[in-house]
């Protein structure tokens, strides 16, 4: 067989082309293209290497997990979702499919001489379409570049009584293969020409039917005999495709209920008959496969709704989720670039609208809302989030923090840190946040101690924390804290955590000196110095970092502060005379910093 030289040097380029996208993504080897291929469309390296080289044709089902596995490689963590909506996937499927047809044309019988007698001119040949019988259940429609699919629904033994011809088998040969052929030559494509009483697959025999009629690009109903089967497919067809749908018979008063008044084609055995029918066949399939808007169902003309295949209507659904999620990543990340709160959380918004399934919009949508102190609605858009994610542990985290702060139940903060440590056991932190919520819980009335079950609790968090992180000051610093406290109201000698808060002051410096802008990082510096008994250095570095807050921001900044130094007041007599007038005086100073400017 003679190769045509278009398609061995399309199949050349195709091949090059596959290279250069692998290179283009990172040259990954096949052993990791084969494992990152979709599991219901395994690679091996075997065919892959001979894919890549050219050597032949890939199935297109292998092609296109080849191309879906190369884009995944080349980006970033996101799924495969995103990656299904790429447009090269169309663009390599159409590659695909005019090689095929170029390969499915060099398969046709080559005339032996290019040169006929007439005058000595070229004469041009049109090789003869594939007809054959395929007994496979039938997939999906067959894409362009594919046979078509000419599919005849028929008596499956015989005629029934009042037929003229009840030969089926010559039926087939004198009406059905030239039909078949002559929408070939028409279309310039090759033809599958498929009977369904012939077909030797095993199982329930209406699934094949209703496929059929479903995905069959024309659909031929002998009606001849009346057959009930035919009749049901029938309407099947009509019911659930606008076209292309043919009904033939041998004898117009035997056809039965309303189909008389469509258009059915009578043929018999005598040769005008049999050339009239094979023309008028043709001539509706070809009419119908070139003009797709128009419909032949009389079921589905003027339906409102369409009919997609569920293939398409899934790819679509896919690349429509594939467009919303990008559109809401592309908010989002538009929205963390801006400086602008106002502008933030318009644009987070939108993000919302476009994709209400993007976990990431509503958590940063969350966050925005908590840095605002709107934390009820805050709290809403982290719960939205890890609704959408739930395996989403800072999401939880920041449910907790928002809850704390808005006032609800503690049982429900506590609860929602408690979830963010079921996800993520090592996020420091989560520890951390539920340390000081809990170092909250531990705090009575003015005139009681505080609660010393819970400051156990918040001593566990922060030591949990503390060595997640040990070159961190905020739990370091919050761990010497409680313990201080502890320690007080148990009536044992502080001296040795007094101690190891003097030796975080380094730490500290260093946190100040990394974050020079963080007022929290000045805070816990002063607090080396107030817990030690070094009042006059305490306090100047208390005023720094008071200055760094709006008049608006600053009483609730100072008051936060203000909260763990009170509760020092309840062991005073531990602490010794120093410390206990530098936290007197540290709690005096933070109000009169509160205080609004005149």
């Amino acid at each position: 067989m003679q190769l045509d030289p278009r398609y061995t040097e399309g199949l050349r380029s195709f091949a090059e082309d596959l290279r250069a996208l692998r290179i283009s993504q990172g040259k990954p080897p096949l052993d990791e293209i084969r494992r990152n291929a979709p599991q219901d469309r395994p690679l091996s390296t075997a065919a892959l290497s001979e894919a890549l080289n050219g050597k032949r044709l890939p199935r297109l089902e292998f092609l296109m997990a080849l191309i879906e596995t190369l884009l995944l490689l080349g980006r970033p963590p996101g799924g495969r979702a995103s990656v299904r909506a790429d447009p090269r996937l169309r663009e390599w499927q159409d590659r695909w499919e005019e090689l095929q047809l170029l390969q499915s044309r060099t398969r046709q019988p080559q005339p032996a001489d290019p040169v006929a007698e007439q005058g000595g001119q070229p004469v041009e040949r049109v090789a003869e379409p594939v007809v054959e019988l395929v007994g496979e259940p039938v997939g999906q429609r067959p894409a362009r570049g594919k046979a078509l699919r000419v599919f005849v629904a028929m008596p499956g033994s015989a005629m029934g009584p009042l037929a003229g011809w009840s030969d089926i088998p010559a039926i087939r040969k004198r009406v059905l293969e030239p039909a078949a052929r002559r929408i070939g030559e028409e279309m310039a494509c090759a033809v599958e020409l498929v009977v369904e009483k012939e077909k030797s697959a095993t199982g329930a025999i209406h699934r094949s039917m209703f496929a059929e009629a479903t995905a069959a690009d024309v659909y031929i109903a002998d009606l001849t005999g009346a057959n009930p089967n035919v009749y049901l497919e029938l309407g099947v067809r009509w019911a659930m495709s606008d076209g292309v749908t043919i009904p033939i018979c041998q004898r117009l008063d035997e056809v039965k209920f309303n189909v008389a008044t469509n258009r059915v084609i009578v043929y018999g055995p005598m040769p005008d008959a049999l050339d009239d029918a094979v023309t008028r066949i043709t001539d509706a399939a070809v009419h119908g496969l070139r003009n797709p808007e128009h419909g032949d169902s009389p079921v589905r003309e003027g339906a409102p709704a369409l009919l997609v295949p569920r293939h398409e209507h899934e790819a679509l659904r896919r690349e429509l989720e594939g467009l919303r999620e990008q559109q809401a990543l592309d908010l989002v990340e538009a929205a963390l670039r801006t400086e602008d709160p106002i502008r933030r959380g318009m644009l987070l918004r939108r993000a919302v609208d476009r994709n209400p399934a993007s976990w990431q919009a509503y958590f940063q949508l969350g966050e925005l809302l908590r840095r605002e102190g709107q934390y009820p609605e805050a709290a809403a858009m982290l719960r939205r989030s890890v609704e959408i994610k739930p395996d989403l542990a800072v999401g939880w985290r920041q449910i907790g923090v928002a809850l704390s702060q808005s006032g609800s139940p503690e049982r429900e903060a506590v609860d929602a840190f408690d979830r963010a440590l079921a996800l993520d056991g090592r996020d420091a932190e989560t520890w951390a946040t539920q340390g000081g919520l809990l170092r909250r819980q531990a705090r009575k009335s003015a005139d009681e101690a505080p609660d010393t079950v819970l400051l156990e609790r918040s001593l566990v968090c922060y030591s949990r924390a503390s060595e997640l992180t040990p070159n961190k000051i905020y739990p370091l610093m919050n761990r010497a804290r409680v313990e201080l406290l502890l320690g007080g109201l148990r009536g044992e000698d502080v001296s040795p955590v007094v101690a190891r808060i003097h030796d975080l002051e380094h730490l500290a410096r260093f946190e100040v000196s990394n974050h020079p802008s963080d007022p929290w990082a000045l805070f816990d510096l002063g607090d080396t110095f107030l817990l030690t008994g070094r009042t006059a250095q305490g306090l100047d570095i208390l005023r720094a970092a008071a200055a760094f807050f709006s008049a608006e921001q600053r009483a609730v900044a100072l008051a936060t502060v203000a909260a763990p130094l009170r509760d020092f007041l309840a062991i005073t007599e531990a602490l010794g005379s120093g410390t206990a007038d530098a936290v007197h005086r540290a709690l005096e100073t933070c109000e009169l910093l509160s205080w609004p400017e005149s």
